[in-house]
């Protein structure tokens, strides 16, 4: 118990959390990446690192700054001279510093809650999105004309409006819109393992209630089935299903998964199937004279496909819980805060037979009169709060109109 205290009281300081997990998820990370030889030189796909230091900014502050450092030296910085190194540590501490300070001034509160809530939406976009490639992309044009990137040799002859700079913004903004929800729901599970259980409580919550079994075994069915088609070997045989033909199918059956299951549970499916995709993409698409341009497209597909498929299922979860909400509310007398007659009627229909017990009040008028409607509304509710210890837990006290209660009993 005292070795459980210690780690709760100092697992957000520097020389804890902060400073080990960088080290050990940077290589996690560096191998999700994708890249592709584009005329000769080396172009992204899918880059997380970016994702993933942003996100430990955004969630240890400035106590995640030397293991972020540590980190990039013994994964990204690995091997380099001393100017390469520093130049790496600058090209990421930069966006991450400047868009973490931006994020917190814009959005005072609530910053670290989970992805998914539309409200805060327009803001990590723009601060955990947009801004941070848009940084990054600039300092990497920057280091390779100063020649200090580490590849220069590799990416000489790149201008800021190239394809392969479309490319790469492109891979550099799909890697943070489906990599910081990722990465944070990782360090909260690492940060408090407890927190697995109520992330599974929120899927759960956020399904739609009406999905039978049969509904969810026939997405998931179509769902492998058309990866099996996208990331199935190309060979002379093969048809148009196993080209990017199919990866225009894989949106619809996203959005209707993100429409049904949800944003917590939707979002952890597709990243890992958006990762996979992107990085068996030369089995969908075959080396041809207009494949710089089809991959530009296909890049773009991958950034817009995970915006609408993200923004469909928070739209439809926030949906779900204002309709349950405003049910829920339907059921509730908005003066006396008590289950109404509505509420009673659906307690009867679930019930075989039940014993009705009304309980009126007529003196409720004369107190009313004398002291006002707020003695007769605090009545009521104390009366109800009393009569609900000796009832059984399945049983309620009602509001009617006037002076009566009533309180079904099985």
């Amino acid at each position: 118990m005292n070795l459980l205290k210690y780690y709760q009281q100092y697992r957000d300081k520097w020389w804890a959390l902060p400073l080990v997990l960088p080290a050990l998820l940077l290589p996690v990370a560096r191998w999700a990446n994708t890249y592709t030889m584009l005329n000769g030189h080396m172009v992204f796909l899918y880059y997380l690192p970016l994702a993933l230091v942003l996100s430990l900014m955004m969630f240890f502050g400035w106590a995640a700054i030397p293991g972020i450092i540590i980190g990039l030296l013994l994964t990204l910085a690995h091997g380099m001279l001393l100017e390469q190194s520093i130049g790496v540590l600058f090209h990421f501490l930069i966006p991450c510093v400047l868009c973490w300070g931006g994020y917190r001034i814009f959005v005072p509160q609530r910053q670290q809650v989970s992805h998914g809530n539309v409200r805060l939406m327009p803001h990590r976009l723009f601060w955990q999105m947009l801004l941070p490639s848009v940084i990054f992309l600039i300092l990497s044009q920057i280091a390779e004309y100063l020649g200090l990137h580490p590849r220069t040799t590799e990416m000489t002859g790149v201008t800021p409006f190239s394809l392969r700079s479309l490319i790469t913004f492109q891979a550099l903004m799909v890697g943070c819109l489906t990599g910081m929800p990722l990465c944070y729901f990782v360090l909260r599970v690492i940060r408090n393992p407890f927190h697995l259980r109520g992330f599974i409580s929120q899927v759960r919550l956020q399904i739609d209630p009406k999905i039978k079994k049969i509904e969810i075994i026939c997405w998931a069915t179509v769902l492998i089935l058309l990866l099996w088609l996208l990331l199935m070997p190309l060979n002379d045989s093969s048809t148009i299903f196993s080209t990017n033909y199919t990866l225009s199918l894989l949106m619809p059956v996203m959005l209707w998964g993100a429409m049904r299951f949800g944003y917590r549970f939707i979002s952890l499916i597709w990243t890992p199937v958006l990762i996979a995709v992107i990085h068996f993409h030369y089995r969908y698409l075959p080396i041809y004279p207009s494949y710089n341009t089809q991959l530009a497209i296909t890049s773009s597909s991958y950034l817009v496909f995970s915006f609408i498929v993200a923004y469909t299922a928070m739209l439809a979860t926030q949906q779900r819980l204002i309709y349950a909400r405003v049910r829920q509310m339907a059921f509730l007398d908005p003066v006396v805060h008590m289950p109404n007659l509505r509420a009673l009627s659906r307690a009867l229909n679930g019930t075989s037979w039940s014993t009705l017990c009304f309980l009126r009040i007529p003196e409720l008028e004369l107190l009313g009169r004398h002291y006002g409607v707020l003695l007769r509304i605090q009545y009521k509710q104390m009366l109800a709060n009393h009569l609900r210890t000796l009832l059984q837990p399945n049983e309620a006290v009602y509001h009617l109109a006037g002076h009566d209660l009533v309180f079904p009993s099985q």
